[in-house]
């Protein structure tokens, strides 16, 4: 009975640590779950009207947002690399208007968000990013095989009119990596915040330019603008408020990083002297330590 009991337990800590780790790294590709059929958010979901000529769709990857114009479409994100979710996107950007997609924009170089951007291309759609994430995407090793770079891209804002709407991007600073953009439409005060914001432990790619403590420059910006819809990476809709308290929660977090390290705390403790339960977070030692070193700017 016991030799039943430790295997029962080892098989959960082993399902948890596997979990964790999809939380901590994103779906690497949009594919089929096991044979309980396709996991949750896998594959691409129904269209949602948000607003009026907005739509959302979820699933397959990143959250997507579509803008339908009288002279086309403007798309938000493409989601993980597959032929399957580009056709069931199209399948449901189909279902609410004939037009072709004449214009995507890229809020950051993860696989999740430029995946089938070559698909879009091919169609004869521009896509408009960030000069940083166009380098981003070359280097990173998750998205330099993926085909798909920029074929128009900006140094920090842009504007893009097309069919009667307005779209604005903007580059407020680094965050969740060093080419976070964030996408607004200002007639319907919506804003796409992309991962700036989540329902998970806010994740920080340190490798490709990401940074805890410039993370809030990307908020405090997106706090300027008149919106009353935020759209994260991935869940639901968020309001203006929400907006605010994800942003006064990690300023918590970097105000007891930094108080800890002024009361002696070194790289190897800071990860025990900081409190994270009260905002609902964890963070692995890497995660601390990386933060040791921007706050002590090593």
């Amino acid at each position: 009975m016991r030799t039943k009991e430790f295997l029962g337990t080892v098989l959960m800590m082993a399902a948890t640590l596997v979990t964790t780790g999809l939380l901590a790294q994103g779906p690497p590709g949009g594919g089929r779950g096991g044979k309980g059929g396709p996991k949750a958010g896998a594959t691409v979901e129904k269209i949602r009207l948000l607003k009026p000529n907005l739509y959302m769709i979820t699933g397959g990857g990143a959250n997507t947002l579509i803008r339908v114009t009288p002279e086309g479409l403007i798309l938000v994100d493409t989601k993980n690399p597959g032929d399957e979710n580009y056709d069931r996107v199209m399948e449901e950007i189909k279902s609410v208007s004939p037009l072709p997609v004449k214009y995507v924009l890229n809020t950051h170089h993860h696989p999740d968000h430029v995946g089938t951007n070559q698909k879009f291309i091919d169609a004869g759609a521009t896509v408009i990013a960030l000069e940083a994430l166009k380098t981003d995407m070359a280097s990173d090793a998750r998205t330099k095989d993926i085909p798909g770079r920029p074929t128009q891209t900006f140094a920090k804002d842009y504007v893009l009119k097309f069919g009667g709407a307005e779209v604005d991007a903007h580059f407020y600073g680094r965050g969740h990596t060093g080419d976070d953009t964030m996408v607004y439409f200002p007639d319907l005060k919506v804003v796409m915040v992309s991962d700036q914001m989540t329902d998970t432990n806010p994740i920080v790619d340190f490798a490709n330019g990401g940074s805890a403590v410039e993370w809030n420059r990307s908020l405090d910006g997106v706090l300027k603008l008149d919106f009353d819809t935020a759209i994260p990476g991935r869940g639901e809709p968020k309001t203006r408020a929400d907006v605010q308290a994800f942003r006064d929660k990690f300023a918590s977090l970097i105000t007891r990083a930094s108080d800890a390290i002024k009361a002696g705390a070194t790289k190897d403790t800071l990860a025990m002297q900081v409190k994270t339960d009260d905002l609902g977070w964890t963070f692995n030692a890497a995660f601390y330590g990386s933060l040791y070193d921007e706050l002590t700017k090593k």
